[in-house]
């Protein structure tokens, strides 16, 4: 009994509405509701693993494509002294996209040489990569 007694003397919370009238009523200003919204969200944002894990998931991304353009450098004039080139046109996670020009673009032996180039940055940078020639016309 005691139970229904003590439910029965609490005052339930007032509605929104009630609220902010009261709130006008004395002279103050309404919260901004998405302003609240936009700052719990960028603090939930910070504060996840995710965010963490993300930022350094790119930051190891842009170093892979650093290194590997580095290294498609490093093996260009041994193209260039064959009389073709190699450029890094770009990378799609595992996927090296390289252009071949000169003679390498007609040569037989260029799925032999990108073998070459994929065994390099896969061994460089301690993780399989596949290299695939990119077809322009």
């Amino acid at each position: 009994m005691r139970d229904m007694q003590d439910d029965d003397t609490k005052s339930p919370a007032p509605p929104p509405a009630a609220a902010a009238a009261a709130r006008r009523a004395a002279g103050q200003a309404a919260p901004d509701a998405s302003a609240l919204r936009d700052r719990f969200a960028k603090l939930a944002q910070a504060d996840t693993p995710e965010a963490a894990t993300d930022a350094a998931a790119a930051a190891a991304a842009d170093d892979e494509v650093t290194r590997i353009r580095a290294l498609i450098d490093e093996m260009r004039p041994t193209f260039r002294r064959d009389g073709g080139d190699i450029e890094l046109v770009r990378v799609e996670g595992a996927k090296v996209i390289v252009h071949l020009s000169g003679a390498c673009a007609g040569c037989m032996l260029a799925g032999q040489t990108l073998y070459g180039v994929q065994k390099r940055i896969t061994d460089i940078l301690g993780r399989p990569f596949r290299v695939i020639p990119d077809i322009r016309h």
